[in-house]
């Protein structure tokens, strides 16, 4: 132990996708037994299938790497950490364990959320992402894939191997920006503020918003205490929460808290995480994300409140930011124009509507698409629409090949038929010289859109064609 990340897994006894039922046996008779090393070899040599001391004292050694298990004075012994693992046999804390102490486990996880590989694929993408070592064991994959089998990560078939369900919902969880929390687990304040990468000051507020070092919201820290100033149902699936401001300073205001709030019941852009605290314990219990369904300005106790509607979403952080990664999805052939019906939930929708703005005006730099200008207004906001080509109201896709960032005065234009956009990105004016307003639009007619850097992210010809004929422009 303390030798560093090892560069390989080694197999265990019990062969691929059994791994784990024959330790959770040999960590229940270490524990129970308190045996010698000698007695651990004779166990394992009675009940499976060991043919050498070798092979045994590699996988021996290989247990104590991992830190599930230790020698002390010729005895084994179970760490903390095989205690922890033995009490639940939990996959995702032994995969932790793998994780920290091997390299190669989550590379596998996040080449086989592209698709399905093989082993020698896997040990391709390893080779490549971790070049400190010269990794020329061609059964290294194996090993590797033995284990997460094992756990339920990976299912194999024909020689290719696929990510299962749990395995997926692991593997975006791994690669979250996100901070991860157990359900119904209770953590310190100082577990939250180095998980979460803050200083709450003395105490942890009722709503705490975070922004990234750019100034945006990244996400937002609610607490609910048992014995608060409130009567709120916090065991239903949809509750209500009181906004921030203590009675004895009457009506409450759109503090920075309670506008953060008042956001998300606009736009879900931020994961919400929402914690509890009983009135006999000092620490939180995480009760999972939820939606801010709705907002209302009332009378209660005499003052006016902020009185949050939250719903409670059986989805992780993870899970978050790739429905709002996916509005970024490219169709290389031709898109539908609406979303399936059945495709997203209404969580889901309303994630991935709340993504679409800030995505599309994120790849057009915040400049409009038809003017090129990065428009601001006196307080220096940069006054920057994303428009849907094919319009949200028919239930046009939140995808960013179906977005342009506007002006408001270009958006308004687009929306209402004045402009439209060719198939080679011009611009198109209607021909009403009749109305007012157009010699100023005919100016731009022919010139060229100002478009994304990144041809992924330009306009899809079949939402432009849709939009021109919504409008009578002539194809």
């Amino acid at each position: 132990m303390g030798q560093g990340k090892r560069n390989i897994a080694v197999r265990f006894f019990g062969g691929a996708g059994n791994y784990t039922d024959v330790l959770a046996e040999l960590c229940q008779y270490v524990l129970t037994e308190n045996p010698t090393e000698a007695a651990v070899f004779e166990w394992l040599t009675s009940n499976t299938r060991a043919t050498s001391d070798d092979g045994i004292q590699d996988r021996i050694g290989f247990l104590e790497s991992i830190e599930l298990l230790e020698l002390e004075s010729d005895r084994v012994r179970l760490t903390q950490q095989g205690i922890e693992w033995l009490a639940e046999t939990d996959p995702e804390y032994l995969y932790g364990l793998l994780a920290s102490n091997v390299h190669g486990f989550d590379t596998i996880l996040q080449t086989l959320l592209d698709g399905p590989k093989t082993d020698a694929e896997l040990g391709a993408v390893i080779t490549s992402e971790h070049a400190e070592f010269d990794w020329n064991d061609s059964a290294g994959p194996a090993q590797h894939r033995g284990w997460l089998q094992s756990l339920g990560y990976i299912e194999r078939s024909n020689g290719v191997n696929a990510l299962t369900n749990d395995g997926q919902e692991l593997a975006r969880r791994r690669s979250a920006e996100y901070p991860y929390f157990e359900r119904d687990e209770f953590y310190t304040q100082t577990e939250l503020e180095e998980e979460l990468g803050t200083n709450f000051g003395a105490y942890i507020k009722g709503i705490n918003p975070r922004t990234d070092e750019n100034g945006n919201l990244d996400f937002v820290v609610i607490k609910a205490r048992e014995d608060g100033p409130y009567s709120d149902e916090f065991g239903k699936e949809q509750f209500t929460y009181i906004g921030e401001g203590l009675p004895e300073k009457g009506d409450q205001r759109r503090t920075a808290a309670n506008g953060a709030l008042l956001d998300q019941a606009d736009r879900s852009t931020a994961p919400v995480y929402f914690f509890y605290q009983p009135v006999d314990r000092d620490d939180l219990r995480y009760e999972g994300m939820v939606d801010i369904v709705d907002a209302e300005y009332v009378s209660h106790g005499g003052r006016m409140v902020y009185k949050f509607t939250m719903e409670r979403l059986e989805i992780e952080p993870a899970q978050f930011e790739a429905f709002s990664e996916s509005v970024s999805d490219i169709d290389a052939d031709e898109p539908s124009l609406t979303d399936d019906e059945e495709e997203f939930t209404e969580v889901q929708r309303r994630i991935r509507s709340s993504a679409f703005p800030k995505t599309v005006k994120s790849v057009y730099d915040s400049r409009c698409a038809i003017c090129g200008n990065a428009r601001e207004s006196p307080d220096g906001t940069i006054d920057i629409e994303a428009a849907h080509i094919y319009p949200k109201r028919e239930n046009g896709r939140d995808n960013v090949q179906n977005g342009l960032a506007l002006c408001r005065l270009h958006h308004w234009a687009f929306d209402t038929g004045w402009l439209a956009v060719s198939d080679d990105y011009r611009i198109l004016v209607a021909d009403r010289p009749d109305l007012e307003g157009y010699e100023e639009f005919a100016a731009l007619e022919n010139e060229p859109l100002t478009l994304p850097a990144d041809q992924d992210h330009h306009p899809h010809a079949t939402f432009l064609a849709a939009h021109r004929e919504r409008h009578g422009f002539d194809p």
